[in-house]
């Protein structure tokens, strides 16, 4: 269940224990092509790398920040450890730091919180960890 099939419905199952607010359910999307902002680059949230459906890693992006980048928490975790700007002529505007790309990263998935619900991020993120039990989530991996 370390898929991304999986991702998607065990956030639903987490949500529907722990959604209180009216607003619509925050949604995973898969669609960033390396080029441009990563999606939800605005507000905190999590993400999860994936080797194609398989998630390899599930992080949390919820620092508050300052400044002119106040808030965009899952930007911020990414552009430090684990994408960078594409060397200058490639097709990309981002590229994955070596330590991603020598696991096989292909995809990067986001799910951003609005600032008064992003308190619910690093519960997403430990729940997801401790029933995906991501290979490269070594530190706060669950011995399954």
């Amino acid at each position: 269940m370390s898929d991304k099939e999986g991702l998607v419905s065990l956030t639903r199952s987490f949500f529907s224990k722990h959604w209180g607010s009216e607003a619509p359910l925050p949604q995973w999307d898969f669609s960033w092509e390396w080029r441009g902002p990563v999606p939800n680059y605005l507000v905190g949230g999590v993400y999860a790398l994936l080797k194609g459906d398989e998630v390899l890693y599930v992080g949390l992006g919820n620092s508050r920040g300052g400044g002119i980048y106040q808030d965009r928490g899952i930007s911020r975790r990414l552009m430090a450890h684990v994408i960078k700007a594409a060397p200058s002529g490639s097709s990309k505007d981002s590229i994955l730091r070596e330590r991603w790309e020598a696991v096989g990263v292909t995809r990067v998935a986001t799910l951003g919180f609005t600032k008064e619900l992003n308190y619910l991020a690093p519960a997403l993120e430990d729940f997801l960890i401790g029933k995906l039990n991501p290979p490269e989530n070594s530190v706060k991996r669950q011995n399954t």
